[in-house]
């Protein structure tokens, strides 16, 4: 028998638990810091995932929160999230030394199967297009490259920023809120709702959810992360901006949600801010560096079933945690 198969028999795939939160992040630690030392040939200690962001996934969907053990110790873990039809995985993670044992292969396996069994048409994820083991591991399991994700940055300073037109949802509108940001998911394409996302970030006190409405109906919304690794960390993050695409002028309604971003960036003591969206078209890519946002690298978005498009132009959407 040879070592592979002994330890595939060995391997035991299980839903997450809060017990095992601090096992997680030391494996998302030691996998992410090794991946740095590779790419750019220098030892890095990789930050550990921040505590309320695993809680967060675990409230939201605790069965598509996945660890692998081996002779009781947790050596890999992965994260499903469904956004209503759409669903996607990420991150997965293998510690270094059980890397290219086939764990990463079952994790990513279990994970598609829950996307499918909570009704997802549409499956796929996010990974490092300059990497060619993360290329390989997804091509060699089924996915198919979809188009590039851009990851920029803005160094963020006190500024004059328009968002008269912007309210920010709060807990207690929370089921406006949620209606608010389905529509415009549905908007946007209809099988996408990020409404699960608003309420995480709602419930858990992750971040803000803004939205600007005409008086007849939602324009557009955006969702901030801005707790990232720990209170300390010098940056926020804006999940996604949704701008309805019948609305007459979509890039007023997109600067607004952006200026809305940065000043509550601002305001928690944040120095930078990053996102990533896909450029299919280029204008949103232009408005960016209108803004003073610069490019630092870009993933690739990867399907495994169904296809996905967006309408409209001024939408900022990932499938990366």
């Amino acid at each position: 028998m040879s070592m592979l198969i002994r330890k595939e028999r060995e391997t035991r795939l299980r839903a997450m638990t809060l017990d095992d939160m601090e096992e997680v992040r030391e494996v998302g630690q030691i996998a992410w810091s090794d991946l740095a030392m590779h790419d750019i040939g220098r030892k890095f200690r990789y930050p550990k995932r921040s505590e309320r962001i695993i809680e967060s996934y675990l409230a939201t969907d605790p069965g598509g929160c996945i660890v692998a053990e081996m002779n009781g110790k947790i050596v890999g873990s992965a994260f499903c999230h469904v956004w209503g039809k759409v669903g996607w995985t990420g991150p997965l993670e293998v510690l270094p030394t059980y890397q290219d044992h086939g764990i990463g292969r079952m994790l990513l396996n279990v994970c598609e199967t829950h996307l499918t069994e909570r009704g997802c048409t549409t499956i796929g994820l996010e990974t490092m297009s300059h990497l060619a083991k993360n290329l390989h591991f997804y091509l060699s399991s089924g996915y198919r490259p979809g188009p590039t994700t851009l990851i920029m940055e803005k160094v963020i300073r006190r500024e004059a920023l328009d968002s008269t037109g912007v309210r920010e949802i709060t807990r207690r509108d929370l089921d406006e809120g949620m209606e608010i940001v389905s529509k415009l998911s549905h908007a946007v394409n209809p099988q996408l709702d990020y409404a699960p996302e608003a309420a995480s970030i709602l419930s858990k006190a992750l971040g803000n959810v803004f939205v600007i409405d005409d008086g007849e109906g939602p324009l557009g919304c955006a969702l901030l992360h801005t707790y990232q690794r720990g209170e300390e960390a010098p940056y926020s993050s804006i999940k996604a901006v949704l701008v309805d695409p019948r609305t007459p002028e979509p890039r007023s309604v997109f600067d607004q949600l952006m200026s809305a971003c940065e000043t509550r960036s601002l305001e928690e003591g944040k120095t930078k801010l990053l996102t990533r969206f896909s450029p299919v078209d280029t204008r949103i890519y232009k408005v960016m560096l209108d803004r003073s946002y610069s490019l630092r690298g870009a993933n690739l978005r990867m399907i495994k079933r169904g296809e996905y498009a967006e309408a409209g132009w001024c939408n900022i959407t990932s499938w990366a945690g």
